[in-house]
């Protein structure tokens, strides 16, 4: 059996080596002298302001913002996004915020959530709604708490408790389960802590330059009378940003919501900091203008930006060039020299830059609108309401949708397939490619790939045909050891907020999937009487990889190959969205629907415990072994090496690694110096702001150092003073 089990991991690892289809030295937001919040480790929900007490009100609603830290081991865990083992944490750039937004009307409540991490699942969900029913009852289920992930490819992964999700990761990995559990939990007890009565408008605008599409043959392939109605909008992509704004009673901004879609993979997968990446950069920034008097991660009036219909969009819009030659390359018809990758480039002179490039524009499109007269705004006056189902993919049977007619064609029924990804998923794509040159669009089965995923599991006839013209390559929903590959119950859900109606799919859609998603459901809501305001929602409550247009299927390039229950995916969505709409529309309930099973308890993990920290002959943790010289110019990058310990014995989520005088941002680098020793160094770098006050500075570190028998001791060391000039 030990075996079996080696061989089949073995299996997993050289197939997954060569996927680049998912997307530390430590970066740190540091804090000024003598701030004392709590730890990650601590389950109490400390309140980033105060308390704010529930009153009757004439305002329609009643609405709760909270923001907390979620930021995982930053540290030693694999990446969660690009599937590259070797993309193991060194540190961090930004840290990781789960941002929550509580609606409330009579009755009627619901949790949205945006948490910078990849994706989120349903492990994860459960047990923050455990988290919240021991506080609160059933006042929140797993009906009414929507979480989404904004889909950042450089923060640690191994919570998906999915297989294949989890193997990249070298399995499951508890510390970043649990610190993106109690960070989530944290952010809506705030939110329900911070429940004020409250106006809701609602606007959208157009924000260019932060993306491009990178399967463009595979959107030409969609009808062309269909490309037509969109050539205004952004053509091959969504250039639409779509806001909320909340408004409390007398006249002050408590928070806001955005929707944008763009992959947040502006860093790429050389990076090994934790970064919340283009889409947490922007919510940074508009918090910090919004609260300029607040540190990050502490604001008052919080910004959440959700991802939507992202799947074939890149922040990356210089386009893909071949690593060495500098040659144009697609990793399909235009290919690189053997062990060469085919990736793009963003707009900056490095991934850091063109994080805060991409970054910025989307800031800068949510602020103009927002800033936007709440009079030139519509107003949101309905209901608050959810409707969610677990369904079984491939058991979903419905009629196919007529994209040109928007219509549904009950003489035409298609259904869902078991779970498979095809060839091209091995491909990677131009945000981050293999090194085998695994063209996308690949039709046909490889023999060397095909000899090791069947030592994984053989794909069924029934899968050939459900799934054709996708040549499986692997065929997980077959394969169910050591636990499930991949999910067979997945999440739908819709929330009206008002007249808004929130779709939210349980992937990445791409840009037309989630054109048709929109049209459908509005057509639905015209035909009530009500005018339609739908956005699409990504990487909600779950991850099934992509969801493509049956067009752009038949093409087979890395977003079909992704798409995981078949060609008629989307129709599988539409028709629930209609349902899931329609009967909130009309009041009516709908089934919960088949309970996904909980593998919680039948988890696989190859990752390394911390066992011991210890110091070099004659020094002491904390001890600054590279001062910062004596006076440093605005503008220079700032550093400090210290004797370390490693980072994943205090994730100090609520706190910070490095401290300066006054807040910014800085990098923090850890580097195991020796592994049979457990001595490691750690080096904070601050860029210093133009504008920074000249005077006197010092570097602080805060550290802790495992013993061991497993005790922590809690350290702090401190550079030489610095000054500005």
């Amino acid at each position: 059996m030990a075996c079996t089990l080696v061989g089949k991991v073995v299996s997993a690892v050289v197939v997954l080596g060569v996927i680049a289809g998912m997307a530390a030295v430590i970066v740190l937001t540091v804090n000024e002298n003598n701030d004392s919040n709590k730890s990650s480790n601590s389950n109490e929900a400390e309140t980033s302001r105060p308390i704010t007490t529930e009153r009757e009100s004439d305002l329609p609603y009643r609405v709760g913002v909270g923001i907390a830290d979620m930021t995982g081991p930053c540290v030693e865990i694999t990446f969660m996004g690009y599937a590259e083992v070797g993309q193991r944490g060194r540190g961090i750039h930004t840290r990781q915020f789960a941002r929550s937004f509580i609606f409330a009307k009579g009755s009627s409540r619901v949790v949205l959530v945006t948490a910078e991490v990849q994706a989120v699942g349903i492990a994860v969900r459960r047990e923050v709604v455990k988290n919240l029913q021991e506080r609160y009852g059933d006042m929140y289920t797993l009906n009414n708490v929507i979480l989404t992930g904004t889909h950042t490819h450089s923060t640690p992964g191994g919570h998906m408790v999915d297989f294949i999700l989890d193997i990249s990761i070298l399995g499951f990995s508890r510390e970043t389960f649990s610190a993106y559990v109690d960070g989530i939990t944290r952010s809506i007890v705030r939110a329900h802590e911070n429940m004020v009565p409250a106006r809701l408008f609602f606007g959208q605008t157009t924000v260019t330059g932060a993306q491009m599409n990178r399967s463009p043959f595979s959107y030409d392939a969609n009808p062309k009378e269909e490309r037509a109605r969109y050539e205004h909008v952004g053509n091959q992509t969504d250039i639409t940003l779509t806001q909320v704004k909340i408004v409390r009673e007398d006249g002050r901004l408590h928070g806001v919501m955005n929707w944008y879609a763009v992959h947040t993979t502006s860093m790429n997968m050389t990076n090994q900091l934790i970064s919340s990446d283009n889409l947490g950069y922007a919510a940074l920034r508009m918090e910090k203008e919004l609260n300029p008097w607040r540190k990050p991660g502490k604001p008052e009036i919080v910004a959440g930006f959700f991802s939507s219909n992202l799947g074939d969009v890149s922040p990356n819009t210089q386009g893909a060039r071949c690593e060495f030659s500098g040659k144009e390359c697609d990793n399909q018809f235009l290919i690189c020299e053997q062990m060469e990758r085919c990736f793009a480039q963003g707009p900056g002179k490095d991934m850091m830059e063109s994080t805060k490039i991409i970054g910025t524009t989307v800031f800068e499109g949510a602020l103009d609108l927002l800033n936007t007269p709440d009079e030139e705004l519509e107003e949101l006056t309905g209901d608050i309401s959810v409707r969610h189902q677990f369904m079984r993919m491939a058991e979903q049977t419905v009629p196919k949708y007529n994209t040109i007619e928007q219509t549904f064609d009950n003489e035409n029924m298609v259904k869902g397939c078991y779970p498979a990804l095809g060839y091209s998923f091995a491909s990677g794509t131009i945000d981050g490619a293999n090194t085998m040159n695994i063209t996308q669009g690949t039709l046909e089965p490889m023999p060397i790939l095909g000899f090791i995923a069947s030592l994984i599991g053989a794909a069924t006839e029934e899968d050939k045909n459900c799934h054709f013209p996708k040549p499986i390559l692997l065929a997980t929903g077959r394969a169910n050891f050591p636990l499930p590959w991949h999910p067979h119950i997945v999440s739908a859900s819709v929330v009206w907020l008002g007249g808004l109606a929130i779709l939210g799919v349980p992937g990445e859609p791409t840009t037309m999937a989630g054109r048709r998603m929109r049209a459908a459901v509005g057509k639905l809501m015209e035909s009530k009487g009500i005018e339609p305001k739908v956005v699409v929602s990504g990487l909600t409550n779950e991850y099934i990889h992509y969801v493509s247009t049956f067009e752009e299927y038949q093409v087979q390039r890395y977003e079909a190959a992704s798409t995981l229950y078949g060609p008629h995916t989307l129709d599988v969505f539409i028709n629930k969205f209609v349902e899931l709409t329609d009967a909130i529309i009309e009041d009516t309930e709908v089934e919960e629907g088949p309970s996904p099973p909980d593998h919680r308890n039948r988890i696989l993990s190859l990752i390394t415990p911390v066992v011991l920290d210890s110091t070099p002959l004659n020094q002491r943790f904390g001890d600054c072994v590279i001062q910062p010289p004596a006076r440093v110019r605005r503008g220079d990058v700032v550093s400090a090496t210290f004797v370390g310990a490693n980072p994943r014995n205090d994730l100090k989520q609520e706190e910070s690694h490095a401290v300066v005088e006054r807040l910014e941002l800085a990098e923090f680098r850890w580097e195991r110096m020796s592994l049979l020793r457990g001595t490691s160094q750690v080096t904070f770098e601050w860029r210093v702001p133009e504008d920074a006050i000249l005077t006197r500075y010092r570097i602080v570190y805060h550290g802790a150092a495992r013993a061991i028998r497993g005790s922590l001791t809690p350290f702090r060391g401190v550079s030489d003073e610095f000054e500005l000039y």
